[in-house]
């Protein structure tokens, strides 16, 4: 898998899983507009060190202003952008009654509104070159919760949302947003990881998802979780509907039903919120009388 020709955008990437999905970009062959509130010199000489060409923008995603400026500049120094890697992001592990506001507030503007102002900001570009490949990291803690992850777990859940929208919107333009749910052993992750446990998570498993998700072949509106060897797809889903006619339709009824919620194994799976409305309609419309198309 070559990206020859290919130019992407890394934030997050002076440390951690954005350094290493920008050195193996590189290793690739992709030209690199890196981004990070931390010094850059170290991993774009590890880009160039490849042979590869990066180029350095030192700012906080989550200040509109600079971010804007700082897409202006790339789409002025390359010919294109193809893609975007949404490395960026904080931790703020804190018990819900404890959590100041403001770290509420960075988690969510870097991590949520950071991702989509660089999206709003290439995406008309992608658009209209008919192509682009956008990858959002989000994490475990977003998809299955965690004790005192509020603040980390809405951010990254929400990138769910956004990627499920985005993967929509792209569609006709050629343009693939996905998600990656991994973990690595990096500054971020040192401390919860045990001794023993760490050399697990080692970079080879997300690394090689976040390239095949950004590549020419990716799917769009996926979200992949990977770490220590295991890759694996999530996607949501519900359980058989327990359909109850208005007249029945109680709060007495549902509590006396609710084993029947988890006794069937087979998921159903909506591919969009019109699909899953359409499955709703079709099952009221029997009582309603309604014959649907």
């Amino acid at each position: 898998m070559r990206f020859n020709d290919r130019t992407m955008v890394v934030t997050g990437a002076a440390s951690g899983l954005g350094r290493a999905f920008a050195i193996a970009l590189a290793q690739r062959g992709a030209s690199l507009a890196l981004i990070d509130n931390q010094s850059l010199m170290e991993v774009k000489c590890a880009v160039e060190a490849v042979g590869a060409e990066a180029v350095c923008w030192q700012c906080d995603v989550a200040d509109e202003v600079s971010i804007s400026n700082v897409c202006q500049q790339i789409l002025a120094t390359f010919a294109q952008v193809d893609g975007l890697v949404l490395a960026a992001g904080v931790h703020h592990s804190q018990a819900l009654e404890h959590m100041p506001r403001q770290e509420w507030r960075r988690q969510i503007d870097v991590d949520f509104d950071g991702a989509f102002m660089l999206c709003r900001a290439f995406w008309p570009h992608m658009k209209a070159q008919g192509y682009g490949r956008i990858l959002l990291l989000t994490g475990a803690s977003g998809l299955f919760g965690d004790y005192f992850e509020s603040a980390y777990a809405t951010a990254k859940m929400g990138l769910i949302g956004l990627a499920n929208c985005l993967s929509q919107e792209g569609l006709n333009y050629n343009i693939h947003v996905n998600t990656l749910c991994a973990h690595a052993l990096t500054p971020m992750t040192s401390q919860h990881l045990a001794a023993d446990v760490a050399p697990m998570f080692s970079m080879e498993t997300p690394v090689a998802a976040a390239i095949y998700l950004m590549s020419d072949d990716a799917p769009s509106g996926q979200h992949l979780l990977a770490a220590a060897g295991s890759i694996s797809r999530a996607y949501i889903a519900q359980s058989k509907p327990l359909y109850l006619p208005a007249a029945r339709c109680t709060p007495e009824m549902l509590q006396k039903s609710w084993s029947r919620l988890n006794a069937h194994p087979h998921p159903s799976v909506s591919r969009s919120g019109e699909e899953q409305i359409v499955k709703w309609a079709a099952l009221a419309s029997k009582e309603h009388g309604v014959l649907l198309k």
